[in-house]
């Protein structure tokens, strides 16, 4: 039974995510006995072993002449720091610090690999860290096809296709290690029209697996959903949010139906709707943390969330002027590491920011600004 339950959590946060901010979830239900502080600490316990495997991979890629690396300190500072909150018991913290360490080990990364892009070994060193990065979702694959399977499911197709991928990438290695990079190129897209069909495959298992679920995600969706909307009740009440309030008011009317379906029985219509309106919830989500951030009087960068969706255009603009030049024939490998640290450390924002730590958040922000202005007088200077 405890397995099951797991994965309906696990299943339940796939579907729709955290509708009650984590931060604020489990301060106000630690008090009551709930059963969060086990299931944190089980999530910062993984965490924790990824770091590990990730420090170790990225200590063994290092220079022995890598000595002044900013990232590679930050890395290391919020490594042990992980590990001294985890036991400590401290684990909502753990999980914040693991996740920067991270961030970090991966910037080092980026760091190493620059210098390979500049000095002819572009497509190779490009090649190897795609197919790693494939190494790691077939590694997922594998894991959902085998829960799959235990839960009765038909998994031949799924399975197939996770092989005939799995042997279309080892085969693009194979052309790197040769030096036909010709021949790589076409068997790399090869490789991505096999690992697109499975990703259709495995979409399809997890709504099998979440149907096989469907009574239990639904009862945890409207349990969450009740928490959510008294919180989005008492926000509102302190700091009025026309934002807040319209996506407040669509999901009220998604909850509404859930738990009409709910009350009926009709569980799989339930759950369907429940994805249909994913998008809903999400809105709803966003907006409630910026509303309970704001009515607590917590964050002020810049003086309001405008400023965060500013930055996310950004991201996506750079990214896009990047793609041009790129096939233009312009080498932007440097500002592409730049611009991807700029989105990593908008992306540690946000979850600082989710996390209630509305000063750390704010540091983040302001690097990706920084890079931004580096990227975006790159594109400036070659357009």
């Amino acid at each position: 039974m405890a397995v099951r339950k797991l994965l309906v959590v696990i299943l339940t946060a796939l579907l729709v995510g955290s509708l009650v901010p984590f931060a604020l979830a489990s301060g106000s239900e630690n008090s009551t006995g709930t059963n969060e502080v086990p299931q944190e600490k089980v999530v910062a316990e993984k965490l924790i072993d990824n770091l590990k495997r990730l420090a170790e991979f990225t200590e063994a890629k290092v220079p022995e002449n890598m000595t002044n690396s900013t990232y590679l300190a930050l890395a290391e500072e919020h490594y042990n720091k992980a590990l001294s909150e985890f036991q400590e018991g401290n684990y909502n913290a753990s999980m914040v610090d693991a996740l920067m360490a991270m961030h970090y080990y991966r910037l080092v990364l980026s760091e190493i690999r620059a210098p390979m892009k500049g000095a002819g070994a572009n497509v190779e060193a490009q090649f190897r860290a795609q197919v790693e990065r494939t190494r790691a979702y077939l590694r997922y694959a594998e894991r959902l096809i085998n829960v799959a399977g235990e839960k009765g499911l038909n998994v031949t197709e799924a399975r197939e296709l996770y092989n005939e991928t799995l042997e279309a990438f080892k085969l693009v290695m194979e052309d790197v290690r040769s030096g036909n990079m010709t021949k790589a190129r076409g068997d790399y897209e090869v490789a991505l029209q096999k690992k697109a069909e499975l990703d259709s495959a495995l979409k399809e298992l997890r709504l099998q697996m979440l149907h096989q679920n469907a009574e239990q995600v639904v009862e945890r969706f409207l349990a969450k959903g009740e928490r959510a909307i008294q919180l989005a009740n008492r926000t509102l009440s302190e700091n009025p949010n026309p934002e807040l309030n319209e996506t407040y008011t669509a999901f009220l009317e998604l909850y509404t139906s859930v738990k009409t379906l709910a009350d009926e029985g009709k569980w799989d219509e339930a759950l369907n709707l429940i994805i249909e309106k994913r998008d809903v919830v999400k809105e709803f989500q966003m907006t409630l943390t910026r509303g309970r951030t704001m009515a607590r009087g917590h964050f002020k960068w810049d003086g309001n969330f405008e400023k965060l969706k500013e930055l996310r255009e950004r991201i996506v603009r750079d990214g896009r002027e990047l793609m041009k030049l790129k096939r233009e024939g312009v080498d932007v490998s440097k500002a592409e590491v730049q611009l991807k640290s700029a989105m990593n450390e908008y992306k540690l924002g946000i979850r600082l920011l989710r996390t209630g730590q509305p000063e750390k958040a704010k540091e983040h922000f302001e690097a990706a600004v920084t890079l931004l202005k580096e990227v975006e007088a790159f594109i400036n200077a070659h357009s």
